[in-house]
């Protein structure tokens, strides 16, 4: 991470938000890791209250855990918690795809084909490196998903979703397992067209089978590692060097 100039502290704030944001949804920083802004400040070469504010802002989208007593921190990650986040995506994330494909216009389904199109022509994994995402997948993916419900006509609505997915992007990076036999493309094309053909029923329940699966690989990945602590927070810093698995 590179020092940045000073371009005034609002601006300053926002680059380091930004920085720690993708360091954190990446997983370079291991789940329960200490964020110490004597350290970011630092390496990012701005002031303490710099830091401090973008920490703020990340506690704020539950991205970084902010106590009195141990300061700023990764989330822990659980089992538990996966579940029911989860579930709350299944929830929340098929009400705004029902809605979207009940509501969505021309404009809003030719967004969906174009994502889906870049979607299926983007490499999922590095060839030399077949355990590790390709850099452009990950975008690709998530405006795909974003676009299927971005035509739901609800702002808070979308915001929401956006903000459950990336709080499921945590957790692919803890797992050290990956699914070669799951055929993640084949599932992304069956909620592409249940979608753009106007089924609703069958492209939430393709949906939500789609993120539940994903929660499944993780949680057995968890449990494998530490398997009489289930549902407490995982510890396996190890996976911070894993590759990221594929989730939404």
């Amino acid at each position: 991470m590179v020092g940045m100039p000073p371009n005034g502290t609002k601006s300053l704030t926002e680059k380091v938000y930004t920085c720690l944001r993708a360091d954190i949804l990446a997983g370079r920083f291991p789940p329960e890791q200490r964020l110490r802004p004597t350290e970011l400040a630092t390496a990012h070469g701005v002031s303490l209250n710099v830091v401090r504010e973008a920490l703020s802002r990340l506690a704020g989208e539950r991205l970084v855990k902010a106590s009195a007593q141990q300061g700023f921190a990764v989330p822990p990650v659980s089992t538990t918690d996966l579940a029911e986040l989860t579930d709350l995506r299944a929830l929340v994330e098929c009400e705004a795809l029902r809605r979207a494909i009940s509501r969505g216009d021309l404009a809003w389904e030719s967004e969906v084909v174009a994502a889906h199109h870049r979607l299926a022509n983007t490499p999922m994994t590095i060839p030399d490196h077949p355990e590790a995402l390709s850099i452009d997948w990950m975008p690709a993916h998530n405006a795909f998903h974003a676009a299927t419900m971005s035509g739901c006509g609800s702002r808070r609505l979308i915001e929401l979703t956006a903000s459950l997915g990336e709080a499921a992007a945590i957790y692919r990076y803890w797992s050290q397992f990956v699914d070669h036999g799951r055929d993640v493309a084949g599932e992304h094309r069956a909620i592409f067209e249940a979608t753009v053909a106007r089924d609703a029923d069958l492209a939430c329940r393709l949906h939500r089978e789609h993120i539940q699966r994903t929660a499944d690989i993780v949680t057995a990945a968890m449990r494998g590692a530490d398997p009489g602590q289930t549902d407490q927070p995982a510890r396996d810093e190890q996976a911070a060097t894993a590759g990221p698995l594929p989730i939404r």
